[in-house]
């Protein structure tokens, strides 16, 4: 082994130097280790990398430290941090993709910006603290992150200088559920088809037999002369079906959901309630199709949406519409959403098995389409 002591070197020196000529080759290898060491770290090693790279303030919402280590992803954020593609960046360490989008530069809170989420975020807790404090950190320094928004959006109306300033109107839709106060405002929406059954139909008092060929007989009519918008000559099956529509029209119904053993969750009152036909560009959206009301319309286009909050924590395993129900004693005819014992009797129609998770921060648009 070459000496690698100075030429003025001891004799003790020179003893301790040829000691180590035997393990001289084990710390070559150690050495050759610790040059490569961060490229593939052991668990212990991540923490005190962690602290080198000074990325100690992303480990609270970053769930995986080898993606900001060894993937060399924190360091790269570090470079482009302040900027929009510092959030892009952070948000995909969580699995999402958003879009930022501005407020607009006349209101009060000019520095903040929303993200728009494409895809409904999976789950409540933790994700959206975690997205909440990546983007932040992400952001500059005179940004704020003022809000979540995924498919349902209430936004805010300008109202400055009229008797609507400061009020309702001028609130975006949304609900705080992290600490640090952020709105987040999501939908979804779940559609149901269904073909009104004999039984059903009997069961809440709108059923004609479907018409032979000499058509309706209206001696056997129940219906008011004022449901007949059809000529005489129309085919008595469309006959048949604009007359069983219109008797929907007017009425109070409630979307009950219950879950997996069948106890009853909640009733969202109805919010729509239409005899409809179908329309290119109409009011209403149903798989992708659309459909506007219409005298005669041959079926019907029921709709309700749960509010924030509505049983959050559980999971609907059917929804269905429930007809002729009335509601309990002292209960204000307003409500729209009701316990389970806050409605009585009825007859249920349309029942079909879902499963939704319903959540704080989802309003849940459930559209029914009832064909005859």
């Amino acid at each position: 082994m070459q000496s690698l002591l100075p030429d003025g070197s001891g004799l003790f020196e020179k003893a301790f130097e040829q000691s180590w000529a035997e393990r001289w080759p084990a710390l070559e290898r150690g050495a050759d280790a610790i040059r490569g060491a961060k490229f593939n770290p052991p668990p212990s090693f991540l923490p005190f990398l962690v602290y080198e790279y000074g990325l100690g303030e992303l480990t609270p919402y970053v769930p995986n430290h080898y993606t900001l280590v060894v993937d060399r992803e924190g360091v790269d954020w570090q470079r482009i941090r302040g900027t929009p593609a510092s959030v892009y960046k952070g948000l995909g360490w969580l699995g999402y993709t958003a879009t930022l989008e501005d407020a607009w530069h006349g209101r009060v809170y000019w520095n903040s910006t929303q993200l728009r989420f494409p895809d409904l975020p999976s789950q409540d807790f933790p994700d959206l603290e975690r997205i909440e404090g990546i983007t932040r950190l992400s952001l500059p320094k005179r940004s704020d992150l003022r809000r979540g928004v995924h498919q349902y959006d209430g936004t805010a109306l300008v109202a400055d200088g009229g008797r609507l300033d400061n009020a309702m109107l001028e609130r975006e839709s949304g609900v705080a559920f992290t600490p640090a106060g952020t709105l987040w405002s999501f939908g979804r929406t779940t559609e149901v088809e269904h073909v009104l059954s004999e039984a059903e139909g009997m069961a809440i008092g709108n059923w004609i037999a479907v018409p032979e060929e000499a058509g309706l007989k209206w001696i056997e009519m129940t219906y008011p002369w004022v449901t007949a918008t059809f000529k005489w000559a129309d085919n008595p099956i469309n006959q048949r079906r604009a007359l069983m529509a219109a008797w929907f029209a007017g009425r109070r119904l409630f979307v009950t959901l219950r879950d997996a053993a069948g106890e009853v969750i909640g009733h969202r009152r109805c919010r729509a309630i239409h005899p409809v036909n179908a329309q290119f560009g109409g009011r209403y959206s149903f798989a992708g199709a659309g459909y506007s009301p219409a005298a005669g319309g041959r079926q019907v286009y029921i709709e309700a949406m749960t509010g924030f909050g509505d049983a959050a924590g559980v999971e609907a395993a059917s929804i269905e519409i429930t007809v002729g129900a009335e509601l309990a004693a002292d209960i204000k005819p307003g409500r729209l959403w009701l316990q389970p014992d806050e409605l009585v009797g009825g007859s249920p129609i349309a029942v079909t098995p879902v499963s939704i998770p319903l959540r704080a921060t989802v309003r849940e648009q459930l559209k029914f389409l009832v064909r005859f």
